[in-house]
């Protein structure tokens, strides 16, 4: 263990992402500049005991009001993030946490999204310019491993 404020050794943070493609491309939110301005997948965290498709659902309308149309029955990609100098890892009161990042491939109902402090816009990126802005932390995994060709079919 790197730090006695860790509960025990394996502890993760589970987070539920959406994986909404369009013509090879991805959509990405960018979070304010308050919160560092960066470009990630919409979703969050699953609250204790939440279900992964409730606990998704609420992220996406806290964060961005959309309402999602169709969510694949199993995850298309799964990482890990070591977080240490995040909103989050301060607010739990740790130096240090994992999160596991289980991303759903997703359809919306429509793009009329509503403004936050978390989402304040969207916009399409292709691989390649993935690599060009700036991802948050978790979620720089993303350049390395989306392949518009996994969203050619229909799911």
């Amino acid at each position: 263990m790197e730090n006695s404020k860790i509960p025990h050794d394996c502890f993760y943070r589970v987070t539920i992402k959406g994986l909404y493609v369009r013509e090879g491309k991805i959509l990405l939110a960018r979070e304010s500049k308050e919160l560092g301005g960066k470009w990630e997948l919409p979703g969050g965290g699953l609250d204790f005991g939440e279900n992964i498709e409730t606990g998704f659902k609420r992220e996406i309308n806290e964060e961005m009001g959309l309402e999602i149309r169709k969510m694949s029955n199993s995850p298309l990609y799964i990482w890990t993030h070591k977080n240490k100098d995040n909103r989050r890892q301060r607010e739990l009161g740790l130096d240090w946490y994992y999160s596991l990042i289980v991303a759903y491939r997703i359809d919306f109902k429509d793009l009329n999204f509503t403004q936050s402090e978390e989402c304040e816009t969207i916009e399409f990126f292709s691989k390649d310019d993935l690599n060009k802005i700036e991802l948050n932390q978790q979620t720089k995994e993303l350049a390395r491993i989306f392949n518009p060709s996994d969203f050619e079919n229909p799911f």
